[in-house]
């Protein structure tokens, strides 16, 4: 009786082990599959329909002149762009030239704002329990905290990259990423974006491309975390005997 219970925990704990890793396996595979289908709802309507909205876009700015017609649809593309494979880039342009920089640089900033608040909203539409039982609880809760303590990095530098942009704007909403943080970083980002838009029309320099893009959103969450140090270490340094 003494030899079965100390052989007892080796036969068992092996056993435990595998099983624990075969369900952090199963949950990973199950979370690729759900952000590959988010990918492939985003990415088959620009297939279907992306090249008529490059086409059609500039063509309709070329043909109004209306300046708040002309806000207002370009807000509204922005907008539906989380839905619908709409040209954000040249949506932006197009503002910037037809309002004028600054003025077209606010609108993208509004459109681009509201158009990360609908995926948001998207997403926390997203029934979140059934997905966390068919994921597993362990692993989403783990995901999702992971996903809300790093949403400075992720939601800031997705701004302004097709495509992620959409991705992140529903996955903010569906990890509930808090509200107010979400929103003030797709803001802060969408105003970096905009702003640098407008600077390349008011210069003439056209459409700015993808680098610097990222290279604006990739410095704002390094300056805001240097800020969050340098505000937080005078109190960590208080609290020391």
């Amino acid at each position: 009786m003494a030899l079965a219970l100390t052989m007892t925990p080796p036969f068992d704990t092996p056993n435990g082990s595998n099983a624990t890793r075969d369900a952090a396996r199963v949950s990973t595979i199950k979370i690729a599959f759900a952000l590959l289908l988010l990918s492939a709802a985003i990415l088959v309507p620009f297939a279907l329909w992306g090249q008529r909205m490059d086409e059609g876009v500039p063509a309709w700015f070329a043909a109004h002149s209306d300046p708040l017609i002309i806000a207002i649809t370009g807000i509204v593309l922005l907008v539906a762009d989380v839905l619908l494979p709409i040209p954000s880039s040249i949506v932006s342009i197009g503002l910037c030239v037809a309002l004028g920089p600054w003025l077209g640089g606010f609108a993208t900033f509004v459109g681009s704002t509201l158009s990360f608040l609908a995926g948001y909203l998207l997403g926390r539409l997203t029934p979140e329990a059934r997905l966390r039982a068919w994921i597993g609880g362990a692993a989403w809760d783990r995901l999702r905290h992971r996903a809300q303590a790093q949403a400075l990095w992720w939601i800031v530098v997705a701004r302004p990259l097709p495509m992620l942009a959409e991705m992140t704007a529903i996955l903010a909403g569906l990890w509930r990423v808090p509200f107010a943080l979400a929103l003030a970083l797709a803001a802060l980002s969408s105003a970096a974006v905009a702003a640098l838009y407008a600077v390349c029309v008011a210069w003439g320099l056209g459409e700015p491309g993808v680098l610097p893009l990222l290279a604006v959103c990739l410095l704002l969450p390094s300056l805001l975390w240097i800020i969050q140090r340098a505000l937080t270490q005078p109190t960590n340094l208080t609290k020391e005997p």
